[in-house]
């Protein structure tokens, strides 16, 4: 028996992207490209010939999407044919009464899943539980399990649907394609049978680095053990990056902006969406304008968001030694920073070096 699927979920199709709000026109760009994801994977089962096509829920944001997304993702489903796409809902779009999930017309190879169904795909001798309560597996078969929860993790009382591979694994289970957490996950899991391809388009900073979906065959002999081969294949239009510029000795916004070029380009493409932090010292007076740097990298990037956290370089030690109120003002900021805890130290230290250019320029620049 031999089954070939490609496996996906968590691509929140019509998400509000919020975060980027601040700038026109790119949350509804976002959206665009999670249509774009969708009809990438529709391609890729086609050009891998696929048997089946597992999406492991949240597939859409119930409270943002529209019909017409919905015709879009019904039309893109169409496109495989006869071959059958499983669907379980998530939490992001859970169904409901009222929900496309209940109530819309899906394509005929579309199935959605409940936690109790099963799906058997005889030409392949597949079966697909569309969650842990379609009882124990068929020894005679390949057995996939779906579910869209949390996996083999220390449970506390708000994680979401946890599940146990060992508990898995002893219903005798080849294969568990998971969805819910947007980091990829490959053989996890305490018996190695957890694959979570991750959400197909990251959706904010916190999910760095390519994503995309598994295209999956598991071969077994009856009675046997599957033997699973899954490949991750990256689909996503855009990357998330944070970097951490050190900028120290720049005298100027522009001599900043250089080394932020650099460092764009050596990480990522115009596409792609970056979240900057500029350290390091700069001589005392220096002001580095984050809008203006912003603006000169604006072509190097679909979304730029820097944030100044350079200090004047000032050696505070030597400072805090001297008589007169300068050696007094540090002493005592020092102090005060010491016994802060990490926000409040931050801000101590900011107003120390603010103090400090007051004293030493006879003015302030914010």
């Amino acid at each position: 028996m031999r089954v070939r699927f490609l496996q996906f979920g968590d691509l929140h199709m019509d998400a509000p992207f919020t975060s980027l709000s601040d700038m026109e026109g790119k949350p509804s760009q976002r959206r665009l490209d999670l249509k774009k994801a969708l009809e990438r994977l529709v391609d890729l089962a086609i050009g891998e010939n696929v048997d089946l096509v597992l999406v492991c829920g949240d597939l859409y944001e119930h409270g943002y999407i529209g019909k017409s997304t919905i015709h879009y993702i019904c039309g893109q489903f169409a496109r495989l044919g006869d071959t059958p796409v499983l669907i379980i809902p998530g939490n992001h779009d859970p169904k409901l009464p009222g929900s496309y999930y209940s109530e819309h017309l899906w394509p005929p190879n579309v199935r959605i899943l409940g936690s109790s169904d099963v799906f058997e795909h005889d030409r392949t001798g597949t079966r697909v539980c569309g969650g842990p309560d379609g009882g124990v597996a068929d020894p005679s078969r390949i057995n996939i399990l779906m579910h869209h929860g949390t996996p083999d993790m220390p449970f506390d009382p708000n994680a979401f649907q946890p599940i146990s591979g060992s508990d898995v694994a002893k219903k005798g289970f080849d294969y568990c394609a998971l969805g819910h957490f947007h980091s990829r996950i490959t053989a996890g899991g305490a018996k190695g049978i957890f694959y979570n391809a991750g959400s197909p388009e990251p959706l904010g900073f916190d999910e760095p680095g390519d994503h995309g979906a598994f295209i999956t065959e598991i071969v077994k002999e009856p009675g046997g053990k599957g033997s699973v081969r899954a490949e991750f294949i990256s689909v996503c239009a855009r990357r998330y990056a944070e970097l951490s510029v050190d900028v120290s000795g720049c005298l100027n916004s522009g001599q900043a902006a250089d080394i932020v070029a650099a460092e764009i380009c050596r990480t990522g493409s115009t596409s792609d969406l970056f979240r900057v932090t500029l350290t390091g010292y700069l001589p005392p007076g220096v002001q580095i304008d984050a809008e203006e740097m912003a603006d000169r990298l604006k072509d190097l990037a679909f979304y730029l968001k820097i944030t100044d956290m350079t200090n004047p370089d000032y050696d505070l030690d030597a400072i805090s030694r001297e008589k007169g109120l300068r050696g007094l003002f540090t002493r005592k900021m020092l102090e005060r920073a010491s016994a802060a805890g990490d926000d409040e130290a931050a801000l101590v230290m900011k107003a120390l070096y603010y103090g400090l250019e007051a004293i030493d320029e006879g003015k302030v620049c914010i």
